[in-house]
């Protein structure tokens, strides 16, 4: 029997909201989102890029409505298909 020890569920993003890191490159689409973080998709270069407790800002991309979410994020998880990044700070939210 398996025991879910997350405090937070996880959301499936239907919405292709992409991941843009500070310099503004593409980091790759959000697959899953959760009150303490959220997962990205990405290519294998684009992960390798990235070390366990690396702090950075991201922006959260929504196409359709072309909102922008500037999130202070940590690095918790990092192999070829992805990286997994909690929250550590409040986001700003605006649109363009």
């Amino acid at each position: 029997m398996s025991i879910n020890r997350r405090q937070f569920e996880r959301l499936q993003m239907s919405e292709d909201a992409l991941a843009l890191d500070e310099s503004g490159r593409e980091l790759g689409r959000v697959s899953q989102a959760g009150g303490g973080g959220m997962m990205i998709l990405t290519t294998p270069e684009c992960a390798d890029s990235f070390t366990i407790g690396q702090q950075f800002r991201v922006t959260i991309l929504e196409p359709g409505s072309q909102t922008r979410n500037e999130i202070d994020v940590v690095v918790r998880y990092a192999d070829a298909t992805g990286i997994g990044l909690e929250f550590v700070t409040g986001s700003k939210s605006f649109s363009t």
